[in-house]
């Protein structure tokens, strides 16, 4: 594998979460659609990002072990029970904002306008 594709040694653990997570479509989806609609049963999941249901599964398993997701009721207690799936806020804000450092983002600064970019 090219050395650019692999993270560097000095990357951050948020860094590397961000780079987990949005290194599949199907994992940028999900986070996506929790972080703004909120806790989601699975099934809801599969419905409205039209994915295939062990795509989801299998997603939602990764997501929670990285520790970006919460899962309720907790993995011990499932059987036979709907998880209800949810953004960890506090790991989804280190994530983000060590993803916008990394790509030189300031959160604080509006984004330019399309016509004032240098080109």
């Amino acid at each position: 594998m090219p050395k650019y594709a692999l993270p560097e040694e000095n990357w951050s653990p948020d860094l590397l979460l961000a780079q987990r997570v949005i290194s599949t479509p199907a994992r940028l989806a999900i986070v996506g659609y929790l972080y703004t609609h909120g806790p989601t049963l699975r099934a809801t999941l599969i419905k409205q990002l039209s994915l295939d249901s062990s795509l989801v599964g299998r997603n939602l398993d990764q997501l929670e072990e990285l520790g970006i997701l919460i899962g309720d009721p907790p993995p011990g207690e499932r059987v036979g029970r709907s998880t209800r799936w949810e953004v960890d806020q506090e790991k989804y804000s280190g994530m983000a904002k060590a993803l916008y450092d990394f790509l030189g983002i300031d959160i604080q600064q509006p984004l330019p306008e399309q016509g004032d970019q240098d080109v």
